[in-house]
C-alpha cells in the first residue's frame, strides 16, 4: 500500500484528537462521532442532542469537512445550578478526509439528536480500471 501525506495528515489528525481527549479537552465534550468509510463514500454522524439544526454550520475546504455551532443554555439565568453536566457553548470539529468528495453532492440530515452527513467521493478519487490493448 502506498501512503500519501493525506495518510500522515490523517494520522496526526487522529493522534491530536486522542491527545485532547485525555486531557478532558472542553471541545470534545460536545459531541461523539462516527465515521465511516466505503467504496463510494464517506459517512460522519455526530451526536449533537440539544442542538438546533440552525444553530450547526457545516463546511468544506481542502478536504477538510468542518462542523461548527453551538449549543445555548437550556436552564434559567435566575436559578441556582447545582449540578452541571452537560458542555454549553460554542464548540468546532475539523474531519480531514483522504480523497477528495463530490461537492455538490453532500447530504446532511439531523434527526434525534444526531446530525449524519454524507460525503460522496469525487469520481476522479475512485480507482478505475485500466483495459491493456
Amino acid at each position: 500500500m502506498i501512503r500519501t501525506i493525506f495518510d500522515e495528515l490523517l494520522d496526526l489528525n487522529n493522534e491530536m484528537n486522542r491527545i485532547f481527549k485525555n486531557y478532558n479537552y472542553s471541545g470534545e465534550n460536545w459531541a461523539g462521532s462516527n465515521v465511516y468509510e466505503n467504496k463510494d463514500d464517506y459517512v460522519i454522524v455526530s451526536k449533537l442532542p440539544g442542538v438546533a439544526k440552525d444553530d450547526i454550520n457545516l463546511s468544506i475546504k481542502d478536504n477538510t469537512l468542518k462542523i461548527a455551532g453551538e449549543r445555548k443554555k437550556d436552564q434559567d439565568d435566575k436559578a441556582n445550578l447545582l449540578l452541571n453536566e452537560r458542555y454549553n457553548g460554542k464548540f468546532e470539529r475539523n474531519f480531514i478526509l483522504n480523497e477528495k468528495v463530490d461537492m455538490n453532492s453532500i447530504n446532511a440530515e439531523m434527526k434525534n439528536g444526531l446530525l449524519m452527513i454524507k460525503l460522496p467521493k469525487s469520481p476522479e478519487s475512485k480507482s478505475k480500471k485500466i483495459e491493456i490493448k
